[in-house]
């Protein structure tokens, strides 16, 4: 990407080196807990990896706008860091904040895969891939490497790694009708240990974590919602890890999550 195309990006991106406190968030990756890991956190768009992720490598990026971003963006600052495709569904957004928050992860995505692909990242194309997961047409073919983003208003989140990926960011918020939705989304075992919890504080701590986690999985295994999110279950406290997971996705030790409820 040319210098001015990354000085567009840095008038509406702020990179964090994790979302904001009011922010939940957990990843996924298909990985044991027995094979060693590395996390890379990018602490900005500029300066970094030209090179894929290795095999034991999880690359993290995170997004917040910076000063006004939210109001001002269109324009130059948008043609540049996204395809034409994207700029126009950006623009589609009714309120700055969500079309902040698409452009951004959007805009981070390309900037991060670009120089790890040999491409400028306006020239990245991307195609569904297996059950419509995108990922990198290479020629039609597959790049050597997956990624995931999420975006919420406020902060956006992508995760790059070799092997299969989810991230998710969440902003909480009060939930009145909490256990109605659990019921409706989470697991048995999940739904038992909310109603365990009387302290709303932590009640809502414990929804977030199960959500988020949650999500990042489907967005892993690029299931999506047709997962049948009652098929998994995650431990309640400590380090999260299936404690319950379908034939089709498991065992429970072949994926590594993390979390911040």
């Amino acid at each position: 990407m040319a210098s001015n195309s990354v000085m567009s990006l840095d008038t509406f991106i702020r990179t964090v080196t994790a979302p904001p406190a009011e922010f939940a968030w957990a990843w996924a990756l298909e990985r044991p807990l027995s094979d060693s890991l590395r996390v890379s956190i990018v602490p900005a768009l500029t300066g970094i990896a030209t090179a894929l992720p290795r095999e034991d490598e999880l690359i993290l990026w995170f997004g917040a706008p910076q000063t006004g971003a939210q109001e001002t963006l269109g324009g130059p600052s948008l043609s540049s860091a996204l395809s034409d495709d994207e700029c126009v569904r950006a623009m589609s957004f009714r309120f700055d904040a969500d079309r902040w928050a698409f452009a951004a992860a959007h805009a981070g995505l390309r900037r991060l895969l670009g120089p790890m692909l040999g491409c400028a990242p306006r020239a990245l194309r991307f195609r569904a891939g297996v059950n419509g997961k995108p990922c990198v047409d290479d020629n039609g073919r597959d790049a050597a490497v997956q990624f995931n983003i999420s975006h919420t208003r406020g902060c956006v989140s992508v995760a790059v790694a070799r092997r299969a990926v989810g991230i998710d960011v969440e902003r909480r918020r009060e939930l009145p009708d909490l256990m109605a939705v659990a019921r409706t989304a989470f697991a048995s075992e999940a739904c038992a240990s909310l109603a365990a919890r009387p302290e709303w504080g932590a009640r809502t701590a414990l929804f977030y974590r199960y959500w988020t986690l949650g999500e990042a999985f489907i967005k892993a295994t690029g299931e999506g919602i047709a997962q049948d999110l009652k098929s998994f279950s995650f431990t309640q406290e400590g380090e999260p890890a299936l404690t319950r997971v379908s034939a089709a996705w498991g065992p429970a030790r072949r994926w590594r999550f993390c979390c911040q409820p």
